[in-house]
């Protein structure tokens, strides 16, 4: 097996898909109907939309089996009617807790937890702005978020790039996950690759070749000295298999799995 078959056959396992994916769907709908049900009957505020955003959206989390904090961002956008975020962060949580009295929920300023056994349900309050949404933050403030100019950017590196950045973010975030530890944010990760590809970077269909080149790109997450040696170590690593591939290649795949494990 080449390197880049390898590669793409681990990209491929780690999208969420099948019963797992199903199911989550099945949760999202079920929620949806459960707080529109609840601000229908128990708010004065009125619950204009209910949005799923973040990396479920855009399509690179991970499935729970290999990150067990892979989540779901929700945001329940109301009219604005003057409260404050926490009055509105508030709202969200007695909501959820009517509806879902046997799951464990806990605020996590600026969201509300909602943790079931096969999905995490990350849920803030949201507003719209001219257009545009802005959503609490820990100072009880509102931001704007640009969560749609986040999916517009990833799709067109993504199409910039022969459709290779979605399974390089999730070779990448497997490899954070499972030898960086998720020293770097989830969401830093993928804006530093999507800031790079968002301009075609030519590299073909040579997912090895994004790899390294993404890997390069992560040392400007980099802040401490282990996150540095863990990018050298797997650097090294993809270099000596793409080295090593034509004339010893069972030597290669050792080297390239040092990096991306099996799954």
């Amino acid at each position: 097996m080449s390197i880049n078959r390898y590669l793409e056959e681990t990209a491929s396992k780690l999208i969420i898909k099948g019963n797992e994916k199903e199911s989550i769907d099945v949760s999202l709908n079920t929620f949806k109907d459960r707080m529109r049900d609840y601000f229908s009957k128990n708010e004065s505020v009125n619950l204009k939309e209910i949005k799923v955003f973040g990396s479920y959206q855009r399509d690179t989390n991970l499935p729970q089996s290999v990150d067990y904090g892979t989540d779901v961002d929700i945001m329940l956008v109301m009219d604005n009617d003057g409260s404050t975020p926490q009055t509105y962060l508030d709202r969200v949580r007695r909501g959820v807790e009517a509806k879902y009295s046997t799951s464990q929920i806990r605020q996590s300023s600026p969201t509300v937890v909602l943790q079931m056994l096969h999905i995490k349900f990350e849920i803030t309050p949201a507003i719209m702005d001219r257009g545009l949404y802005r959503i609490k933050n820990n100072r009880n403030e509102w931001i704007y978020t640009f969560c749609a100019l986040d999916f517009s950017n990833l799709t067109i590196a993504n199409k910039n790039n022969h459709y290779m950045i979605k399974p390089l973010l999730r070779l990448l975030k497997y490899w954070n996950v499972s030898k960086n530890y998720k020293a770097f944010s989830s969401y830093e990760l993928e804006k530093i690759m999507v800031n790079y590809y968002q301009q075609s970077q030519y590299q073909g269909y040579d997912l090895k070749k994004y790899l390294l080149t993404g890997m390069n790109e992560l040392y400007k997450l980099s802040t401490y000295n282990y996150q540095k040696e863990r990018l050298d170590k797997a650097i090294y690593n993809i270099k000596e298999a793409i080295k090593d591939e034509e004339k010893y290649p069972s030597c290669a795949m050792s080297e390239i799995k040092e990096v991306i494990g099996e799954l």
